[in-house]
């Protein structure tokens, strides 16, 4: 046995130098070559060669953002090398530096002022102490007693509001400035992993082999774009006009960087789950009817491709250099289509007339939720878009037009028991009228209602409805009107409704007079 261990000795005394050699240190500082910009953060990619020797290296990278999070940074290496790990911790690397060293700054700065403002505020409460203490007037000559009154008087009656209002300004200030305080604090405090990190990686042999980092940072509106409708003097052809703010929110210097434009946000994706609807007495918690849109999605049973496909991915044509923190607009090409003009108008709403365009071929457009509408040039307001419930074609407003004029009255106000029975009738007739003072034919849709009944007990009948189209689930009345220059046109429906005597139904505004209809 000590003939043994005594063999073996010189092999362990011959190995041990090959056991504490320390582990090849790599330094590389790969560019950043690519940008993606997401509508709630940024991806960042950098590329470099890097040289490894034979075994396990730690590759320590800077130049990163110091808000990079090595959870979600993916590493990609040449053949022949693999990543082993990232190292957060690295008692050679530089400590955490602040995530926003805007913050700090502003943060030292508001302290600093607040210590001024305090010392000022308690100069004033000094020498208004002083003032008040010293209001007896020394021993002399009448004379001179009432000139030493009056300096005093005066100057208690100058000194001391002055000092009441300063006082008053420096606390709005100190107030102010202990607001700002609290808010810079917790942003100020916050620290990264800095721009460094050590990647632990094994390589086969020697050599040299592209590095590859790809990073996403969460950021409230890295890319916020908008997007303009621009429809020409007809209407007959409209452009639509992605634009945005783009900002530098990754801490990093972007120098003829190629950048990306993504119209969505990057986010954690869930499978739905369907699990089953149970009902009981109780009323316990359950799942209901689940979600309920507010409207029903339309379109032809043949279906079409789209004219245009904008997708979602744009990439902008020329190199970009942003500072960080700093933003720049950009304008991504206008998409022409071709659009149907049309009027509208529902004077049961308003009397206003909307001229509307109807665009085909929007489909392949990805749509925000608003929209800033131009109408030959002039800016005419915001509207609405909801790209799934639109039909075959997408109908823009472009503002209201005054020579078109309509008009809605009431021309019978019948309300009475039904003879013989045990039902009340309400009888109502209108007359609707339009007036085109265009120099030219103009195609008008005008939409009313009949009512609808909730109640099996309730009998809604339409009674005349002037060729209008009669949408029986919604009461929706639609005529589809080709006016030519300087004429008008009426239109007559009317209604009427059984219900019960029992019962009260609330159809009649009692309100409201029978009047003349206009242009008659």
């Amino acid at each position: 046995m000590l003939f043994r261990y005594a063999f073996l000795a010189p092999l362990l005394l011959a190995a041990a130098p090959a056991f504490a050699q320390p582990t090849p240190r790599v330094a590389v500082k790969p560019p950043l070559t690519h940008v993606i910009a997401y509508l709630n953060g940024t991806a960042l990619e950098h590329r470099a060669p890097v040289a490894l020797a034979a075994g396990v290296n730690r590759v320590v990278v800077s130049g990163l953002s110091p808000r990079v999070d090595a959870e979600n940074m993916e590493v990609q290496l040449g053949e022949g090398a693999e990543l082993l790990s990232i190292e957060e911790n690295d008692e050679q690397l530089a400590p955490a530096a602040p995530l926003n060293p805007t913050a700090v700054d502003s943060l030292a700065k508001a302290e600093t002022e607040r210590r001024t403002v305090e010392g000022e505020l308690e100069g004033l409460k000094q020498e208004k102490i002083f003032l008040l203490a010293n209001q007896t007037l020394p021993a002399g000559t009448q004379a001179n007693w009432s000139a030493e009154v009056q300096k005093g008087a005066t100057l208690m009656r100058t000194r001391l509001p002055a000092i009441q209002q300063e006082t008053n300004r420096l606390e709005n200030r100190l107030a102010a400035l202990r607001t700002d305080i609290a808010r810079l604090g917790p942003r100020a405090a916050e620290t990264g992993s800095g721009d460094r990190q050590v990647l632990v990686v094994r390589a086969a042999r020697a050599g040299t082999v592209p590095l590859t980092l790809r990073y996403f940072l969460s950021a409230r509106s890295a890319w916020r774009p908008a997007l303009d409708i621009r429809a020409n003097a007809s209407g007959r052809e409209v452009r639509f006009i992605t634009h945005g703010l783009l900002t530098n929110r990754t801490g990093l210097a972007w120098q003829q960087v190629p950048v990306v434009l993504m119209r969505y946000e990057v986010g954690d994706v869930a499978r739905p789950q369907l699990v089953p609807w149970e009902l009981d007495f109780d009323g316990g918690d359950h799942n209901g009817e689940g979600r309920i849109d507010e409207f029903v999605v339309k379109g032809t049973a043949k279906g079409r491709p789209a004219a245009v496909t904008q997708g979602s991915r744009y990439e902008v044509p020329e190199p970009m250099t942003l500072a960080p923190g700093r933003r720049r607009e950009l304008a991504l090409p206008a998409v022409p289509l071709p659009a149907h003009p049309e009027y509208l108008a529902v004077p049961r709403v308003s009397e206003q007339v909307v001229l509307q365009t109807k665009v085909s071929g929007w489909e392949g457009l990805q749509l925000p939720d608003r929209a800033h509408v131009f109408h030959d040039g002039v800016y005419v307001g915001t509207t609405d878009l909801e790209d799934r419930a639109f039909n075959d074609s997408l109908e823009v407003a472009l503002g209201h037009d005054a020579q078109l004029v309509v008009g809605r009255a009431k021309l019978e106000d019948f309300s009475g028991n039904v003879p013989l029975s045990d039902k009340r009738r309400v009888r109502l007739t209108y007359e609707l009228n339009v007036l085109n003072r265009h120099a030219e034919t103009v195609h008008l849709r005008l939409l009313d209602e009949v009512p609808i009944s909730e109640e099996k007990e309730i009998n809604v009948k339409v009674l005349e409805s002037s060729g209008a189209q009669l949408d029986e689930r919604t009461g929706k009345l639609t005529w589809l009107l080709t006016l030519p220059a300087g004429t008008s046109q009426r239109l007559r429906f009317s209604f009427q409704v059984d219900y019960p005597k029992d019962k009260t139904v609330e159809i009649i505004n009692h309100r409201v007079r029978i009047s003349n209809p206009k242009f008659r």
